[in-house]
């Protein structure tokens, strides 16, 4: 956690997650089993970046917003 202080004398904290391996692999059973299922809002190629990010920032979304990048591959 990184706890920095704030006006009048009050703390805010703010996680700094840990991604190891064992997340990973955690993460990745879930997913294969089908137990993880990600809340996605919307998906935006990135050509709509910008309208992606006003997305998030208008904080009213109720799940992930993707951006896909396509290769020329």
């Amino acid at each position: 956690m990184l706890a920095t202080r704030f006006s009048r004398g009050r703390r805010v904290l703010f996680p700094i997650p840990r991604i190891d391996q064992h997340r990973v692999e955690y993460l990745k059973q879930l997913n294969e089993s089908d137990q993880f299922t990600p809340v996605v809002e919307r998906t935006y190629p990135l050509e709509q970046i910008v309208d992606a990010y006003r997305s998030v920032e208008a904080q009213q979304k109720s799940g992930n917003v993707v951006i896909t990048v396509m290769s020329d591959g």
